[in-house]
């Protein structure tokens, strides 16, 4: 592709086009999508990001083609959630739940194992919580997102 001027505003266009209905799109889906990433959460990111670079790169392709991408993958995702608020069965299913690591202040090294949670990970994220031993806490949840929930004692207060 040659960097001729028709070329430069081309590109331009498209990507201001892609960007605001990825943008859109965005809002559509609710904050959700943004603050905490669940699996799902983060596929439909990657393939709108994908969907939007090869709209910007191959000026061949009509740009109807990435922006429907985007549109579909924004309701495909606002249906979902939609139907997860509904059906609890199906946002365990499509989100997970969240796993027991630590009860009355002793880790569960089973859970752990299973979640593939290191013991550096978890003294981080309690760290993280202003916590510094899992004595202190009551109980402790890896959510679907990665994140990791403290209720602690009430003695540790």
């Amino acid at each position: 592709m040659d960097l001729s001027w028709s070329n430069v505003v081309t590109a331009v266009w498209r990507t201001a086009v892609l960007w605001a209905v990825a943008l859109a799109v965005f809002r559509m889906t609710g904050k959700r999508t943004l603050g905490k990433l669940a699996a799902f959460d983060f596929a439909v990111i990657i393939m709108m990001g994908e969907g939007v670079a090869i709209g910007m790169e191959d000026p061949k392709i009509p740009l109807v083609f990435p922006v429907l991408t985007l549109v579909v993958l924004g309701l495909l995702q606002w249906i979902l959630t939609y139907l997860n608020v509904k059906l609890p069965a199906l946002e365990r299913l499509t989100q997970g739940t969240p796993t027991p690591v630590i009860r009355n202040g002793q880790v569960d090294r089973r859970a752990m194992r299973s979640e593939r949670l290191s013991d550096a990970d978890l003294a981080m994220e309690l760290r993280q919580n202003g916590i510094d031993s899992p004595d202190k806490v009551q109980e402790a949840y890896l959510e679907p997102t990665g994140k990791l929930s403290v209720f602690k004692k009430p003695s540790a207060s």
